[in-house]
């Protein structure tokens, strides 16, 4: 089936918030979602990847393992990097516009192919980014050049396989000495829409109507006309 750009952040938005996701990070999240799937990364397929573990890890909390003014690590105990993207990126992001050098690790943690949605927006700020993870048996890399949010991707062949790098995401930002601002190249007409799995959009569906019936409820229970900003 084929659906808008519009129609997937919306979706996701409320899915999220089925999932028990924050507010703010149900909005993060979403657009993050809409970001890969116009740069042609299957935003919607792998978050259905990510859907089982999500519904299960909304109170599970990830751990600060250590920080400094350019390093940041933390543990997802297992939990979908979407957990705690959020907050990561933008913490290590500012350690990178102080100091020039920023290190984020997340250990523990799967479903890292999403952080690249969130980490585009340190290249709008003018930073160079450089994420590595391993997946199976290959290393894969994401680079993003300050002011271009396309990302490159590649497998490093030459990388060690060191099983202690297994379900971990390093990502280092740096700020050039001077910023060269690349035009990005333009995506696929959004017009056309998306092609997406109608069972995965069935599934966000579900959790998206979870949020409808809760919302539902507390509004009989306040009264006529008693609707809030979130609504």
């Amino acid at each position: 089936m084929r659906v808008s750009l519009n129609e997937i952040q919306v979706m996701c938005r409320k899915a999220f918030e089925g999932m028990g996701f924050a507010v703010g990070d149900c909005e993060d999240a979403a657009d993050m979602i809409g970001w890969l799937q116009v740069q042609g990364l299957d935003g919607v397929g792998a978050l259905d990847k990510a859907l089982s573990y999500l519904q299960a890890e909304a109170h599970r909390p990830f751990a600060l393992c250590y920080e400094d003014s350019a390093l940041l690590v933390l543990d997802a105990n297992g939990q979908s990097v979407l957990r705690c993207a959020a907050q990561a990126v933008e913490l290590s992001l500012a350690k990178a516009l102080h100091n020039g050098h920023a290190i984020l690790r997340i250990r523990h943690c799967h479903n890292r192919l999403l952080l690249l949605g969130y980490l585009c927006r340190g290249a709008e700020l003018g930073l160079d980014i450089r994420a590595r993870w391993r997946d199976a048996r290959q290393t894969r890399v994401a680079s993003f050049s300050a002011g271009n949010t396309r990302p490159a991707l590649h497998i490093d062949e030459q990388a060690a396989d060191v099983r202690g790098d297994e379900q971990c995401i390093t990502v280092e930002f740096t700020r050039p000495a001077s910023v060269a601002w690349i035009q990005a190249a333009s995506p696929p007409a959004l017009e056309q829409g998306f092609h997406v799995s109608e069972q995965t959009w069935q599934r966000l569906k579900q959790l998206a109507d979870q949020v409808l019936v809760e919302s539902t409820e507390a509004s009989r229970q306040r009264g006529a006309g008693g609707g809030s900003d979130a609504d």
